[in-house]
């Protein structure tokens, strides 16, 4: 397996080095609104995680919700892309956190109040922060961190969802 350095020379030297397709498969069981979704592992056998609902919600609570993955998502991306950037440029971290906070209202979901967004309508990352740079070259380094995250892209509608529907006869 190539270091991150080797990873990242690879891509610089030819951008279709960085080219991936990750695939998920998501399977609705039997018990409340549990969901198993598997993923693969090139290391291993394949990664599986259980999200559920609470209780109130038609769920047995035996996982997170949807909205918790997101959440955690965008925490553990930002996470990845301070990472990243601190090895690019050159900061050494000495602590990092991240407390991933959003807020919504269920009505909008349930289709109570349509004007309203079905989903988070304030995602508001916290993130706690110790490194042996410059607090100028902290903030350089979240910025670069902010402007590449996957998941921040995704979640700021730069790239659109086109579901294929297959119906099963």
């Amino acid at each position: 397996m190539p270091s991150f350095k080797e990873t990242y020379e690879a891509i610089k030297a030819d951008y279709a080095n960085g080219e991936k397709n990750f695939n998920i498969e998501c399977d609705m069981l039997s018990e409340g609104a549990q969901v198993m979704c598997t993923m693969g592992n090139p290391g291993g056998d394949p990664f599986k995680l259980l999200i559920d609902a609470p209780l109130g919600l038609d769920g047995t609570n035996k996982g997170p919700s949807p909205l918790l993955v997101i959440l955690s998502s965008i925490g553990a991306c930002i996470i990845a892309m301070i990472n990243f950037w601190a090895k690019i440029m050159d900061v050494k971290i000495e602590e990092l956190k991240v407390f991933s906070r959003g807020h919504l209202n269920l009505g909008a979901l349930f289709g109570i109040d349509d004007s309203k967004v079905a989903g988070y309508d304030k995602l508001e990352p916290v993130i706690r922060i110790k490194a042996d740079a410059s607090e100028e070259k902290i903030n350089e380094l979240i910025d670069k961190a902010f402007t590449h995250c996957p998941v921040i892209t995704n979640f700021s509608g730069a790239t659109k969802i086109t579901p294929k529907i297959q119906i099963r006869k």
